[in-house]
Order: C-alpha cells, then structure tokens, then sequence
C-alpha cells in the first residue's frame, strides 16, 4: 500500500471552526434536529444538491418553523426587508481506499475533505446575487478534481426579466453549475471534491408547466492555489470545452411524468478518440422520457444521436439508456427491483474518415462508480439491481453489472472522456463485471452517513490487454449541511 503526502488541508482556525461545527450538528439532533427537519409536509424547505436552487422565503412568510440555523436562512439588511441574505455551507469528510489502481498492483488510501460556504443575496423580487466558496483536500497529493486550496466555485447575478401570471423569463450571468436529464452529458461531478461549474449566460423561459432553457459558456478548470480559476470564456485558443444549447422540459401528468428534447453543442480544441484526435466540435440531439406509473413503478429513458466533426472525420454517434424500477411491497424493508441498459456507440473502422465514438461530453465521473474505472463510450451494460429500505432514513442499493465493448474496432475509455486500452490490444468485447454497493443513512436534516464500496472483476478483454488486478474501492463518508 503507497500513500502520498500533501500540504496540510486547513489552518488550525479554520479546522477547530469546523470541528465545532461538526460537535454541534451531532449534538442538535438530540435537541429536536430529527424527524420533522426533513421539508414537505413540515414546511422546513430541503437543503438540495445543487445549493444555488433553494429559496427560503417561506421563513419570512413562516415564523413559527424552527430548525438548525435557521437565522442565517433570512437575515433581512434593510427595514423594509427589501434585501435579505442567505448563508449555508457544508463539510464533506471521506476516507477513500482503492485496490489495485488501473488493475495494477497499485493500492492507495486517502482522506478528501471539502468545505463549501455559500451567500445568496436577494434585492427585492427581481434581482440576485449568488457566491459559493470552495476548499478541497487529498492526502493522495494534489489533483485537478480533488485539490483545491479556494476559489469562487460560483459567482452569478441572476435577473428577472420578465413576471406575467404563469410566465416568467430569467437570466442568470456568471460562473455557476448546471446539470440536466440523468447527467449523461451534463453532469455537476459530486463525487469528487471539486463539483463542476461552467462561466456561462443562461436564459431560462418558464410557462405553467413548460420550460425551456438557452445557454453559452465554458467549463472552469480547477488549479490547486488559491483564486485562480480563471475564465477562459473569451479566450478562444483555451483548452476547456464550451458547451451550448437549449433544452425544453415539460411536465406530462401532474409532475408525475415529464419530457425533455434538446440540443447541446460541444466544443474542444484537443480531442482524441480511438485513431482519431484533432479540434471537435459535436452537436447532441436527445429526447428524454421519465417519471412514475402508479406508486409502484418508475422509468427512465434516453436517447441521443451525435453528429458533428472531429480533426476533418465526420462524426456520427449514438446512446440509448433505458433505467425501470419496480417496488415488490410496500411494508417491511419495500425491496425495489431495477433493471438499466446502457448502450453508447463505438467506432465501427480505423482510418475511415469517420467517428462513431460516443462524447459522454461533460458526464459524472462516478457514473458508474466512485473508482471512476469507466465511462459511457463504446460501452454495452446491464444492471439489475435491489434498493432496500431496513430502517426509517436508512437505504442499501446493491447492483451487478455487466460491461462490453460495443465494437471490437474501439478500445476501452475511462473518464471523462480518454482511451485508457486501445482496441488493438485484445478482441475480446468482455470488458468486466462490477458489484456495487451504496448504504445511506441520513441522522438528521443536516448530518448523513454513506458508505460506497465497487468491486470490478476484469474481462477477457482488460486480461488480454495488460494489467489485469480486481479493483475493490470502498469510501465511507460523512456530510454536514446548513
């Protein structure tokens, strides 16, 4: 086992503040911080994801809700309560340890922090102001998605244009992250430390129960000093992609079932895929159907085709992911049975002038796994799976999966996007089988517990081709939100 050292993650200020933090998290609970903390019906809005979606209004409208900071939610700066301020923040803390690395005999272990503090600041009804900071820490060493000493992760002014009964037309201008449909193709990148974020003009339409989205920007590179994230927006001869597009949602049946179609453009001064590499730029047409039949039953599909140009050969791709699930029972543990098929295209022939590798563009690198071993290119999979529900706020999802080449002539492709085995190093199509866990327990609104563990057994194909050790990943982690 190898382990590499870094600089140290926080000053000793900074840590003691945040070991506060965590003492008092852990002690509220006890105090009431429990079951009626977790939002709908008790009122208590839910701390989300993407934090840049919460709106605590309802605090203002609500004096009698009562939850852990809960006067950082609405601090108002004026009598009039015209301007109002929002602070929330969170500590994620995972121990992470991999086995056998790229299936060598390489094993590394590691501790990740990251610490995240955001500000919204409301000017009336029409008018925000959004800043989120982040630090990210690897013992492991320094890395593009894990280290960051910190930076502004998102800074945006958001607009309200337009406020005419059920339309409304919002412009949101900055560094911020977006994520659509399933992350197939935008994804924010929780996984690791650094999350995604892109300096970007977004536009976004609303009319009752449709929506539709235009966007332009550039995905941010993440350096490891402090505040040097710099745009690269104007700068035509950088490296990081730019992605546009426009995307329509509208909702089918009372929420229950919705419907996506959009377009997303990509663009890349460097890209290299099976034999070809050069300046990309790809087109992406997908429709998305997905939602609930009943309580018992959920469905997920996609379906995208590619076109575009890559170093002068035309490009022609395609991706279909289809994802049902289906809850056995309603009482006892509620064993929820799944089934998901993943296919993306793979390029048919060397040296033709054309591409059909699949661009996973900007996906989650743990899309499969958190060990990030591969990613929806060329790539045939299939994955049963059981989520079981032990105890109240406690939930096991295990799965099993089956991975191939789609085609012989293209290799095997890590994320996000790279070649890791080229084609000519085996033929067989078997690439591997992947047994995953995810056990979750949430202690309150504000603390949860996870633990995350894959073990990939090779294929023909990884055995042909050079090392061919199991990968076993398992991180054990824990998270504290305000």
């Amino acid at each position: 086992m190898t382990q590499k050292t870094a600089q140290a993650p926080l000053s000793g200020q900074l840590l003691s503040q945040l070991l506060c933090f965590m003492l008092f998290s852990l002690h509220f609970p006890m105090m009431g911080l429990g079951q009626d903390e977790e939002g709908g019906e008790s009122g208590i809005p839910s701390i989300r994801t993407m934090r840049a979606q919460e709106d605590y209004s309802v605090v203002e409208r609500n004096d009698s809700l009562s939850f852990f900071l809960k006067g950082l939610k609405y601090i108002p700066l004026d009598p009039k309560k015209n301007f109002h301020l929002t602070v929330g923040g969170g500590y994620r803390a995972r121990l992470d340890h991999t086995s056998n690395i790229d299936f060598s005999p390489k094993d590394e272990t590691a501790y990740l922090q990251r610490l995240n503090l955001h500000f919204s600041l409301r000017a009336g009804n029409r008018i925000r102001l959004f800043t989120e900071l982040y630090h990210g820490y690897s013992s492991a060493g320094v890395s593009p998605v894990q280290s960051e000493d910190i930076d502004f992760h998102q800074a945006f002014g958001e607009f309200l244009l337009v406020e005419r009964g059920p339309t409304l037309l919002n412009l949101r201008v900055g560094r911020q992250e977006i994520g659509y449909g399933a992350s197939r193709l935008v994804g924010i990148r929780n996984g690791p430390n650094m999350r995604r974020s892109f300096d970007l003009a977004h536009l976004r339409l609303q009319h009752h129960r449709a929506r539709i989205d235009f966007f332009y920007g550039k995905e941010v590179f993440v350096r490891p000093k402090a505040f040097n994230n710099k745009s690269s927006l104007f700068d035509n001869d950088a490296l990081n992609p730019s992605l546009w597009g426009v995307y329509y949602r509208h909702s089918l049946h009372e929420d229950l079932r919705m419907l996506e179609l959009y377009y997303l453009g990509f663009h890349a001064n460097r890209a290299a895929f099976s034999d070809v590499t050069g300046e990309e730029t790809r087109h992406s047409f997908g429709i998305r159907s997905f939602g609930a039949i009943g309580s018992r039953f959920s469905y997920n599909t996609e379906f995208i085709i590619q076109t575009g140009d890559l170093g002068g050969n035309r490009v022609f791709a395609t991706n279909l992911e289809t994802d049902w699930k289906y809850t056995l029972g309603e009482a006892g543990w509620r064993p929820k049975v799944g089934l998901k098929l993943d296919w993306s295209s793979g390029d048919r022939s060397l040296e033709d002038g054309k591409l059909q590798s699949f661009n996973p563009m900007f996906v989650n690198p743990g899309i499969y796994s958190l060990a990030g071993v591969n990613t929806p290119v060329n790539l045939t999979s299939l994955h049963p799976s059981i989520t079981l529900f032990p105890a109240k706020k406690t939930s096991i999802y295990l799965d099993y999966a089956f991975f191939y080449r789609t085609r012989r002539s293209d290799g095997f492709y890590g994320p996000p996007r790279s070649i890791t085995r080229e084609a000519s190093l085996g033929t067989s199509k078997h690439l591997g089988n992947v047994l995953g866990l995810q056990a979750a327990y949430r202690l309150s609104r504000n603390v949860s517990f996870e633990v995350l563990l894959s073990y990939f057994l090779p294929g023909e194909f990884i055995e042909e081709s050079g090392d061919s050790e199991s990968i076993f990943f398992i991180a054990p982690t824990i998270t504290l939100e305000f």
